[in-house]
């Protein structure tokens, strides 16, 4: 389809304190052709007129496990409901389910406006199959970008569900070339624990990879040219995945100089998700379903994400956002909640919160090329909404129209968890 969207205010991603008022954007097929003035549209245009609306790039989800619902529940801690459930995704039976559940998940994400999704470690290779499903036009859903399980050691974090495991350095090396035969995009590894695994109040983050571990992992993922991304919960952590040759920190904790440097040094970038630390420290446990040791250990995690991103900000280290969805109170369509919270919590203006979770993100993961700013030449992903969100990030809860490669979804309805939304709302 060729598309003319007319009178239409464009934010473009880039420019960020700037909006093109009343202007048209032509799309042809999967791209951009034309942003600007266009009184002579050509016949085989379908012509939208967008009247007081805006158009934006799609949003980018750089962190987000696509198999849970985003409720709170026991199972995530361990124990023997969660040995049940990975039991049956590993089954024949379960297999399909998680399958419909992943599909649902980005299709969910997609019309909330999200149209590129960083996966961050699955089951069974199960956003790998979404991904080419996507990619070979079976079903319409937004750029997938996936790592597959993650890599870890015994005992790290995702032992047992997300991620395959084991000590000697040269196994987990050949763990990302079994990733390869599967055609992941990138390298997840889990250098420290994280809250739900904690056994030390205050120690959220404990290291779990050695830094022999870390290089190896990391040596055999940038000879295949994959980035490696890690969870990374503690500044020790950090140091040994930097020091490892990680290319993101997912997560984060507090930067001190030497921590600056390696970052600088490695052209490094920090991963700031937001969405699942808040409810968890603030929130009622007898919402979150946690103990109080993790509740204790998810404000540690806050707290030392808020003022890492605020020093890596302040020494020009990229910062970009995920959701990290799938974690308790962390929905598929909910990535709006992540760009408010880095507007309101790590000190930056409205539209350097939404510039980050379209451009900068775009470049941290290589693909500004393609997606992340609306430019002639790049791929057709934009989001349409009624109210200016630069003025209040709360418009990006209404999606008027999502388009991703060129395919538009027009009044995108999205299936919410009501009390999660309430229980999020009361934290605004």
């Amino acid at each position: 389809m060729k598309y003319a969207f007319i009178h239409a205010n464009v934010w473009n991603g880039k420019d960020y304190e700037m909006i093109q008022k009343d202007v048209s954007l032509l799309i042809d097929g999967d791209h951009i052709e034309k942003i600007g003035q266009c009184d002579d549209i050509p016949q085989d245009y379908h012509i939208i007129d967008l009247t007081g609306k805006y158009v934006l790039p799609g949003l980018i989800n750089l962190h987000a496990h696509l198999f849970g619902t985003g409720k709170p529940s026991k199972s995530l801690g361990g124990g023997g409901t969660q040995k049940a459930l990975m039991k049956l995704v590993h089954s024949p039976l379960g297999k399909p389910i998680l399958h419909k559940l992943v599909k649902d998940h980005v299709q969910t994400a997609l019309y909330s406006g999200v149209t590129t999704i960083r996966s961050s470690g699955d089951f069974v290779y199960s956003d790998v199959s979404i991904r080419d499903e996507i990619n070979a036009g079976k079903i319409v859903g937004p750029r997938l970008i996936v790592p597959g399980p993650a890599i870890t050691c015994l005992g790290g974090h995702g032992d047992g569900t997300f991620a395959i495991t084991d000590n000697d350095p040269q196994n987990l090396a050949d763990f990302v070339d079994e990733n390869r035969h599967h055609h992941v995009d990138y390298i997840k590894i889990c250098v420290t624990g994280g809250v739900m695994d904690a056994k030390v109040k205050g120690e959220p983050g404990e290291v779990k990879m050695t830094l022999e571990q870390t290089k190896a992992v990391c040596e055999r993922a940038h000879a295949y040219g994959y980035h490696v991304a890690s969870h990374t919960e503690s500044s020790q952590g950090i140091q040994i995945a930097l020091e490892g040759g990680v290319d993101t920190i997912e997560h984060g904790s507090f930067l001190d100089d030497k921590l600056i440097q390696l970052f600088k040094n490695r052209q490094a970038a920090f991963i700031v998700t937001t969405s699942p630390a808040l409810p968890l420290a603030r929130l009622s446990p007898d919402i979150t379903k946690l103990d109080e040791l993790c509740i204790y250990n998810s404000e540690v995690v806050l707290k030392g994400m808020i003022e890492g991103a605020k020093t890596a900000l302040a020494h020009d280290i990229p910062v970009g956002l995920g959701t990290d969805e799938s974690c308790p109170l962390v929905t598929a369509y909910n990535m709006w909640r992540e760009i408010y919270y880095f507007s309101h919590f790590y000190d930056v203006s409205p539209a350097f919160a939404l510039h980050t979770a379209t451009y900068r993100n775009a470049q941290i993961i290589g693909i500004d090329d393609v997606t992340g700013s609306l430019e002639e030449g790049k791929s057709a992903d934009l989001i349409v909404v009624d109210k200016n969100p630069l003025d209040d990030l709360k418009a990006l809860k209404q999606i008027k129209m999502v388009m991703i490669r060129g395919h538009l979804i027009v009044d995108p309805q999205v299936k919410k968890l009501e009390q999660v939304d309430e229980w999020l709302d009361s934290l605004l």
